[in-house]
């Protein structure tokens, strides 16, 4: 992302320095020299910047060297800067949403690990101070981050025999009882619930979609805490390789781009070269035509003899007709360069539809990352962004601000009874449900497992009950049918209004128990906690 930044700023700096020039026509022939030494040396910065990103781009800055240093005319490098302007912040910005996303699963996963039980104090004590650092500031140093912790993951796992027997030896293999366990129940399930909502928020394709999508199944239908530790490392190397294909892909359309103005440039330096030369044979043409023309007349004048005046006319009659011809040819050079100008307008419009594509896949997927992919409603990621938000203009307007938690009732015996595409569908079909009963000024989000969150601005204290209760019934009322077996469903909900002291957390755990107490008092209830 830093590179992209530094290449803009430097783009622009050649931009400045080619305009300069051109407003100088007297000067440029003695600037020609400079303005070559400096965008080499551009360029072999940006070389210097980009080396070891890609084979391709190495050899491609190599040959732009090449080219500035034998080319004269380097006027139509500034054509091209608003478009590679935009295509780069379009492009940090997307970067940058995806880095702040790795972050935020970064941050969780080790948060998870952190609090398994039994882990050996150093390797806590690092985890801590790992969770403490900055935020990594580039990918670079995001994915040093991701080795990181899986190392500390892996550390967690061949140290799982200290936590409750004797270490491993090299030719030994202790069998683990059933009844064992490195995590007590509650704290297993919530690790597992809180991967599974990670990996829904990822949105991979090809085979590391597939093998997600594969682990998710997994912790669907269950594991032992034992095998926790290794699954978590597998989600955290299968981050890491979409991560890495998701960059591939940015650069390889980059480079793509890159070619075809490189083409482009080539083309137009081509025909701005031929068009100068036309032009200066047709310069000289014309003045050639024009001598003929008066030694003619000063021929005429000054002849007394009719057959010599007869002899001379004819003479620069031919001299006038070869003139002619060469103005033919010139006329067919004309045309075959707008031929060519014609071709240099077609790849670049076919560019700017590229481009225009590529903004396309980078707005859908930025939308994706903020959506949930099994309920299509928004994700946890986007529940942060928007209660950032809703808080500061509560902390500002002092509107009230409500908050609620809603969870499916024995969502698990669903799954367990029949079957995990069956949970699948019913979760659908209750956000589904959930968005029909909103305001239009409400957000709703899938917080992870069967629980989603509820933000309602600008709701009265009176007023909360009532929507509420709403939903309640609307989802009770679902006519739900699984393998021919009619199935009533449940939603438990607790809610709060935030209050002056409060920050986020406060309101979210006020409201996390106020859902416990509808669940302790037997389900199906809405619950609010002034």
């Amino acid at each position: 992302m830093s590179d992209i930044i530094t290449i803009k700023k430097r783009l622009a700096l050649v931009r400045n320095e080619i305009d300069s020039s051109n407003k100088n026509p007297s000067n440029q022939d003695a600037k020609v020299r400079m303005e070559k030494k400096a965008i080499s040396q551009l360029i072999s910065r940006l070389s210097k910047i980009c080396y070891g990103l890609d084979e391709q781009l190495d050899q491609k800055l190599e040959q732009l060297i090449q080219e500035v240093e034998s080319n004269e005319d380097l006027s139509a490098i500034s054509q091209y800067q608003n478009e590679l302007d935009g295509l780069f912040k379009q492009h940090s910005e997307t970067l940058k949403t995806l880095l702040a996303h790795n972050q935020r699963i970064i941050k969780t996963s080790g948060e998870s690990l952190k609090r398994i039980n039994g882990l050996p104090p150093q390797l806590r004590r690092k985890l801590t101070d790992f969770l403490e650092q900055e935020p990594a500031y580039s990918h670079n140093d995001n994915q040093q981050r991701l080795e990181q912790l899986l190392n500390y993951y892996y550390q967690a796992l061949i140290n799982k025999p200290a936590l409750g027997g004797a270490p491993l030896s090299n030719d030994s293999t202790p069998a683990v009882k059933p009844k064992e366990s490195i995590l007590n129940n509650r704290l297993h399930k919530r690790i597992c619930d809180d991967l599974q909502r990670l990996i829904t928020e990822l949105d991979y394709t090809g085979d590391v979609g597939t093998k997600l999508g594969q682990v998710r199944s997994d912790l669907l239908v269950g594991i032992e805490p034992e095998e926790l530790p290794s699954l978590c490392i597998k989600v955290i190397q299968l981050v890491i390789e979409g991560s890495r294909e998701e960059r591939k892909a940015s650069q390889e359309f980059l480079y793509s781009l890159n070619e075809s103005l490189g083409g482009v440039h080539d083309q137009f330096n081509d025909s701005l070269s031929q068009s100068k030369s036309i032009h200066k044979d047709q310069k000289q043409s014309d003045g050639l035509l024009k001598n003929r023309l008066l030694e003619l007349g000063a021929e005429v004048r000054s002849s007394n003899d009719l057959d010599t005046l007869k002899s001379s006319i004819q003479n620069r009659l031919i001299q006038i007709a070869d003139v002619f011809k060469e103005k033919e040819q010139l006329e067919q050079r004309t045309s075959e360069l707008l031929d060519e100008l014609g071709n240099v307008e077609l790849k670049l419009r076919l560019v700017r539809e590229e481009t225009h594509e590529y903004k396309k896949r980078l707005n859908a997927h930025k939308h994706k990352l903020f959506i949930d992919s099994l309920t299509q409603v928004y994700n946890r990621a986007a529940l942060d962004e928007r209660l950032e938000l809703e808080y500061k203009r509560w902390k500002r307007y002092g509107y009230n601000l409500g908050m609620a938690v809603i969870d499916i009732d024995h969502f698990k015996s669903i799954n367990d009874k029949f079957g995990h595409m069956a949970g699948d569908k019913a979760l659908k079909v209750i956000a589904r449900a959930l968005q029909n009963n909103l305001r239009d000024t409400d957000f709703l989000a899938r917080f992870g497992g069967e629980e989603f969150v509820l933000l309602m601005p600008n709701i009265s204290p009176d007023a909360v009950m009532v929507p509420l209760d709403n939903i309640r019934e609307q989802i009770k009322a679902l006519p739900f049918r699984f393998k021919d077996q009619q199935v009533s469903i449940t939603v438990s909900i607790g809610a709060t209004l935030f209050k002056e002291s409060d920050k986020p957390l406060d309101a979210f755990e006020r409201a996390d128990q106020a859902l416990y107490e509808s669940k302790s008092s037997g389900r199906d209830k809405v619950n609010i906690i002034s």
